[in-house]
């Protein structure tokens, strides 16, 4: 299957050593800067570099697009893929509202093509030995979770995280991890969230604490910043123990704290993305338009928490003004 990649930042330097290392053909890449993507495709060994996304896409021998362009350009470099019959994986946050987020689900199963989120966390094994622990109840009925995710980074790179041409801010860049995890876990609506958050200049977040109720009983508790270090950590709080987890999105590890502790431990093959990479590779093969671990409807309402969390802190970025 041959991968094309448009937008040539960090993670498509990690997705790309992934391809290479699962022996998939990266076939094509794409910049709107034509030395980029030069020395990105001698990087990893790309067959063919682009200095514009529309020649990319232009290429017949392209099967499916990784999209890792900024937030802001996702939902249009998502439809002009489509419509030039390629497959998508597109980086998270996958719009940045939720009818964007239908229309792209709907237009991929429309044209037959598949379409996925790349929220690579959701297709961690790791989940799926806790998922199976909470069904059996391993440490009673779930009564709340509390999620934590902050960074510091140079001054450079903070400006580009918190633009708000480019639909940044800590929500729509971290805090997705922090909400998409408790929505894999609790798999329920949020019935109501309160908030404490800091906005900076450019009207984006840097700092949030967000109280959510589930409309299953379940309570939670976000916390994420950009520009102070939190650790990466969550606890289930369970009527018959904890499971604490020290590092949820490069998750190899959990501990189920109840009489005795028991560490579970899922290193991974290769750097965590390969297990998105086999899951799509699995749906185009079968001919599906999107993948059953983390379907539209999770992706969709998790886009819908987000917009409106944002639009409860007044959070709109300049072109939806």
């Amino acid at each position: 299957m041959n991968f094309g990649i448009i937008g040539l930042g960090n993670i498509a330097n990690k997705f790309a050593t992934t391809l290479n290392k699962l022996n998939e053909t990266l076939y094509a890449v794409g910049s709107r800067d034509i030395n980029k993507a030069k020395e990105f495709a001698e990087k990893y060994n790309s067959s063919k570099y682009y200095g514009s996304y529309e020649e990319l896409l232009n290429d017949p021998n392209i099967d499916v697009i990784y999209i890792a362009t900024p937030n802001n350009m996702h939902y249009k470099n998502a439809v002009d893929a489509l419509y030039h019959n390629k497959h998508v994986i597109c980086e998270k946050p996958f719009t940045t509202n939720p009818t964007e987020a239908i229309e792209l689900y709907n237009l991929a199963k429309k044209l037959n093509l598949f379409i996925m989120e790349a929220l690579w966390i959701e297709f961690l094994p790791m989940y799926k030995k806790l998922g199976e622990l909470l069904k059996a109840n391993y440490i009673g009925k779930i009564e709340s979770i509390s999620v934590s995710y902050g960074f510091d980074t140079n001054p450079t790179r903070k400006i580009r995280k918190f633009d708000s041409k480019l639909a940044g801010g800590a929500l729509l860049d971290i805090g997705i991890y922090n909400l998409g995890l408790l929505d894999m876990i609790i798999d329920s609506e949020v019935d109501s969230f309160t908030s404490n958050y800091r906005l900076n200049e450019y009207n984006t977040d840097e700092y949030s604490k967000i109280n959510l109720v589930y409309k299953n009983g379940i309570k939670a508790t976000s916390i994420t910043s950009i520009g102070e270090d939190i650790k990466r950590e969550v606890y289930i709080n369970g009527t018959n123990g904890i499971i604490y987890i020290p590092d949820f999105q490069h998750a190899e590890k959990f501990i189920v704290k109840k009489d005795i502790d028991e560490e579970y431990d899922f290193p991974f093959e290769i750097n965590g993305f390969e297990y998105q990479i086999r899951e799509a590779i699995n749906c185009i093969n079968n001919r599906k338009n999107e993948t059953s671990i983390y379907p539209a409807n999770r992706s969709i309402r998790l886009m819908k928490l987000l917009y409106d969390i944002r639009m409860s802190w007044n959070m709109k970025f300049i072109f939806e003004e």
